[in-house]
C-alpha cells in the first residue's frame, strides 16, 4: 500500500469565516485537496438547524445557506496555493455543461491547474423543487459527459451536437486549456451504469457509501472494464473514498449519542430502502425509496424522522458512517486501500451533533497521518 492522499470536504456554507478556519485547520492536519458541495439546499431539513439538534447551528444559522462553489474555490486557489480544490459533485441539470467547461476551466487557470471537476447526475433536492427535471439522469448525465469531452477536444472550432437533452448548433468554446489539458474530471457513481460511465470518461472516482474492500474492488473493476472497453487508460486514475465521519475517544459512546440524534436519524433516511432492509429493517418510506439521491430536505417532517430514529439500529447508521478512533477508522480503510482506493476524502458528519469542536481537528489529524502512511 503506498501513495495514499487525503483530502477534506468543506460545508461551503455562509458565514465564510467557517470556511476559512475549517480549511486552516484541513490545511495544518495534512490534506492534499479540499472538497465542496454543489447544492442549493442542504442535508438537514430547517426545522431540524436548532442547537438542541444540530452543534453547528450554533454558529451557523441555516444549513440550506450555501455559497456558490465556484467563487470559494478561487478564493481558496489564491489564499492556499499548496491545496488542491474540487468539487464534490456538481451536475449538469443546474449548470450546463458549456458553463461547467467555461467554470471549470477558468477556475483551472486561477489556480495554475489545482483543479478538478468533481460531478454527478444529481440530486432530486436541487431540481426538482426548482422546477429542474429530475428524471432520467443517468442518461441526462451521459449526454453532458459526451458534451464536455467534445468541448474540451474542439480547441475553438464550431461544435454540433444533437442529443436527447442538449443541443449544439456551431457552438463555440474556445477558452485555452490549462496547459492544454481539461481539468481532471471525477465522477461520483455507486450503480453499475454510472461505474461504466466513470470508466468511459473520468480520470477519478468519488464513492461516498461504506462498503467492503471487496465490494470496492468489484466496482472498480467494474470502471476498469469500461475503461478498457473505451480504449481509455487506468494509468494515473484515482479511485477516492469519501469518508462520513463520527471520530472520537470511544466508539461505543459514539454510536449511542448517533442512536439518539434526530440530525443522523435524518441522514439515515439517505439510505436506500434496500439497506434498510438487508438489516431487517423496514425504511419509512418503503423499501423501493432510493435514498439520498431522492430524500427533499424540505419536504421531510418530524414525524418521519423521528420514526427512522425509532427504527434505525448501529449497525444501519455503520453503512453510512465511519465510526471510532483514529485508529479504528483507518483499520476499516485499510481493506480499500488494497482494493486499490489511493485518495481519501474526510467529511466531519459527528461535528453536528456530537459537541467535540475543535477536539476533532486533533482526530482528523491523528487519522490523516495514518492514512498517509499506508
Amino acid at each position: 500500500m503506498s501513495n495514499v492522499t487525503v483530502g477534506y470536504q468543506d460545508g461551503c456554507l455562509a458565514p465564510i469565516f467557517v470556511s476559512d478556519y475549517s480549511i486552516q485547520q484541513a490545511e495544518k492536519m495534512g490534506a492534499d485537496t479540499i472538497w465542496f458541495p454543489d447544492h442549493f439546499m442542504g442535508f438537514a431539513p430547517k426545522w431540524l438547524w436548532t442547537p438542541e439538534n444540530c452543534a453547528a447551528a450554533a454558529v451557523i444559522h441555516s444549513g440550506d445557506a450555501l455559497f456558490d462553489p465556484a467563487p470559494v474555490m478561487a478564493r481558496v486557489a489564491d489564499r492556499f496555493p499548496r491545496l488542491r480544490i474540487g468539487t464534490s459533485v456538481t451536475e449538469a441539470i443546474r449548470r450546463h455543461p458549456v458553463s461547467i467547461a467555461q467554470t471549470f476551466v477558468t477556475l483551472d487557470h486561477l489556480s495554475e491547474g489545482r483543479v478538478v471537476l468533481g460531478i454527478g447526475n444529481g440530486l432530486r433536492e436541487n431540481t426538482e423543487p426548482y422546477g429542474l427535471p429530475s428524471r432520467r439522469r443517468v442518461a441526462r448525465f451521459a449526454e453532458a459527459l459526451e458534451v464536455l469531452q467534445k468541448l474540451f477536444a474542439s480547441r475553438g472550432a464550431p461544435v454540433d451536437y444533437e442529443g436527447s437533452f442538449y443541443s449544439l448548433d456551431g457552438a463555440v468554446f474556445d477558452l485555452p486549456l490549462w496547459q492544454d489539458r481539461p481539468p481532471p474530471l471525477y465522477v461520483g457513481a455507486h450503480a453499475p451504469r454510472m461505474l461504466g460511465l466513470t470508466g468511459r470518461y473520468a480520470d477519478g472516482w468519488l464513492p461516498g457509501q461504506p462498503v467492503s474492500g471487496e465490494e470496492y474492488a468489484r466496482r472498480l473493476d467494474r470502471i476498469s472494464r469500461a475503461a478498457a472497453d473505451a480504449g481509455r487508460s487506468m494509468d494515473g486514475f484515482v479511485a477516492a473514498q469519501t469518508m462520513l465521519l463520527v471520530i472520537g475517544d470511544d466508539r461505543r459512546e459514539l454510536l449511542q449519542q448517533s442512536m439518539e440524534s434526530l440530525y443522523v436519524a435524518y441522514n439515515a433516511l439517505g439510505l436506500p430502502g434496500v439497506v434498510w432492509r438487508s438489516h431487517g429493517l423496514d425504511h419509512p418510506f418503503g423499501d423501493e425509496f432510493g435514498g439520498q439521491i431522492e430524500l427533499v430536505p424540505s419536504r421531510t417532517t418530524r414525524a418521519e424522522v423521528e420514526m427512522a430514529r425509532e427504527r434505525m439500529t448501529p449497525e444501519l447508521l455503520e453503512d453510512q458512517y465511519y465510526f471510532g478512533t483514529p485508529a479504528e477508522i483507518a483499520e476499516a480503510a485499510a481493506p480499500l486501500v488494497r482494493a486499490g482506493c489511493s485518495h481519501f476524502i474526510l467529511a466531519n458528519m459527528g461535528g453536528n451533533f456530537t459537541g467535540r469542536g475543535a477536539k476533532d481537528f486533533e482526530s482528523m489529524a491523528d487519522l490523516t497521518r495514518l492514512l498517509r502512511s499506508m
